[in-house]
């Protein structure tokens, strides 16, 4: 006579988090000849094995389900940070431009900062046969650092007249229409941002452009347009802190 014994694997599905499942472990038949000790040995030997391996793939799925959920909650962390970080900017390109002096220096959201500071007291450049584009553009940014506003034009100008290759081209049109918007100049600061995005569309400046251009309509009034542009910016540039920040317009 001829007895079955069966072991059946349940599935193992890790959390909502990832995707991965495992598929069920088919019911594995070990047929044992009654009255046989050494087949009987040889079917509970297999379990054994079986049972074991479950528990090895349970201990490396709640392993993979802890990698997973750290990895999360650090990705999450540091889109909180840039958000955070870029909106601590327009709060103070905001105060600026309502005559308040900011606390702190500005600084672009998510830019390397070596690019774009310079030692306090830095003047603009005058010829570009004596400075490269480098020390040009940090010397222009250090005056916005300062809050030398009519300066930093004056200098931002001058840098894309002298280096119209530089590849921080896109960085000084930006912050040429950051410092207009500050002073007040609400069509030249329109002008540059409209030029960083038309020219420059797969520059990391492009999506703060294009929010700033909502802003500039929502300003004047001009409701439509600037809904069209926090769209844009959305639809466009989605994951940046600019796109985090037309969302909340669109609200």
């Amino acid at each position: 006579m001829i007895k079955a014994c069966s072991v059946t694997a349940m599935a193992l599905v890790l959390s909502s988090t990832g995707a991965y499942a495992a598929d069920p472990v088919p019911v594995i038949e070990l047929q044992v000849q009654e009255g046989s000790g050494s087949n009987f040995s040889q079917g509970s030997a297999a379990n054994g094995d079986i049972l074991q391996l479950l528990e090895q793939l349970q201990r490396e799925v709640q392993s993979l389900r802890g990698t997973v959920e750290k990895q999360q909650y650090q990705i999450k962390k540091m889109e909180r940070d840039a958000r955070d970080r870029y909106r601590d900017l327009d709060r103070r390109i905001s105060a600026a431009q309502q005559g308040v002096a900011a606390n702190g220096p500005a600084s672009p959201a998510g830019e390397n900062t070596g690019a774009d500071t310079a030692a306090t007291g830095t003047s603009a450049p005058a010829s570009s046969t004596q400075v490269t584009d480098v020390e040009a553009y940090q010397a222009a940014f250090a005056l916005v650092r300062q809050k030398d506003y009519a300066a930093a034009l004056s200098a931002f100008d001058s840098f894309i007249d002298t280096y119209p290759s530089s590849p921080r081209l896109a960085n000084a049109y930006y912050w040429l229409g950051e410092v207009n918007l500050a002073e007040q100049n609400v069509e030249p600061a329109q002008q540059a941002f409209q030029y960083v995005l038309d020219n420059f569309a797969k520059h990391r400046k492009a999506a703060d452009a294009s929010y700033k251009l909502g802003v500039i309509y929502k300003q004047l009034g001009d409701a439509a347009k600037a809904k069209s542009y926090f769209e844009q910016t959305v639809a466009q540039y989605p994951g940046s802190s600019a796109a985090s920040l037309a969302q909340d317009h669109l609200k």
